[in-house]
């Protein structure tokens, strides 16, 4: 296998793993601890393994902590994009603002130039994903969750360029993940503890199995998209994995109830064009 074609492996399947995670974290009855209680799965777990991994270098750490600050705003634009807006909408406008973003980051910040091909396809994912979330729900599209949406995405893009940076300046790939992982999971779980207080442990007393799959599937599709950075083509990685979005759009509809018609059906073939368009 080409290392492209890993790429494309690796990215694909971090997007189905993303959208399971997220979902578990929309599924939750309180979305800030659902993402808290992922957050410290995600803690626990890195921090046995740090003793097993080499550090990152010096400057592979700046990329952490820049990481860990737009992961952690990202975190809090999710939580209220899932206290105040559908599933099927927001994961949408989330996943699509980020890959045209990504890409004019990669090209202008880490001198990774796409081809035409590649463009075109980058533009199809993000409009196929993006009108998703008009489908049959024109009338229930509200400007205050779009927003959080929105800067989520932004987000994302931020982070995932950042640790496009990370991977490369880091020498141990394992590493990097598990120490990025270690900082950056930290301040959800505090935060959820401070403003929960005592009802946090009625919460993780009657919700621990999901937070313990977020937090485990949350590492497993981070660490593959970590590891497609790795191999080059940051804006192409970046687009291939947000076709989570058509995983989230099935997941939507039969987990929790949302429409699925013709017009996403439309868009999920869009994004497929985009597919095959970024990764040749």
């Amino acid at each position: 296998m080409s290392i492209s074609s890993l790429a494309t492996v690796l990215a694909l399947a971090s997007a189905l793993t993303h959208a399971s995670w997220n979902a578990a974290v929309k599924s939750g009855s309180d979305r800030l601890m659902s993402i808290g209680m992922v957050d410290a799965t995600a803690l626990v777990v890195c921090a046995a393994a740090v003793p097993f991994v080499a550090p990152p270098g010096g400057r592979a750490w700046l990329f952490i902590a820049v990481s860990t600050v737009l992961n952690t705003a990202f975190r809090l634009f999710l939580v209220r994009a899932y206290q105040l807006g559908d599933f099927g909408q927001m994961y949408p406008i989330i996943r699509g603002v980020s890959p045209l973003s990504v890409a004019v980051l990669s090209v202008l910040v880490m001198g990774q130039p796409l081809g035409r091909a590649a463009w075109s396809g980058v533009a199809l994912i993000s409009v196929g994903i993006t009108s998703l979330v008009l489908s049959n729900r024109v009338a229930d599209i509200r400007a205050v969750p779009i927003a959080y949406a929105v800067a989520a995405g932004l987000c994302v893009a931020g982070y995932t360029v950042s640790d496009a940076g990370g991977v490369h300046a880091a020498s141990d790939l394992l590493g990097y993940t598990v120490h990025l992982f270690l900082v950056e999971s930290v301040p959800m779980p505090l935060l959820a503890l401070a403003v929960r207080g005592r009802g946090a442990l009625r919460t993780v007393r009657a919700e621990w199995r999901l937070g313990l799959f977020g937090g485990v599937v949350a590492l497993l599709s981070y660490g593959l998209m970590l590891w497609a950075l790795s191999l080059g083509g940051t804006a192409r990685v970046a687009a291939l994995r947000e076709t989570s979005v058509l995983l989230a759009a099935g997941i939507g509809a039969f987990l929790f109830k949302e429409a699925l018609g013709r017009h996403r059906v439309l868009c999920a073939a869009v994004v497929a064009g985009g597919i095959v368009l970024v990764s040749l």
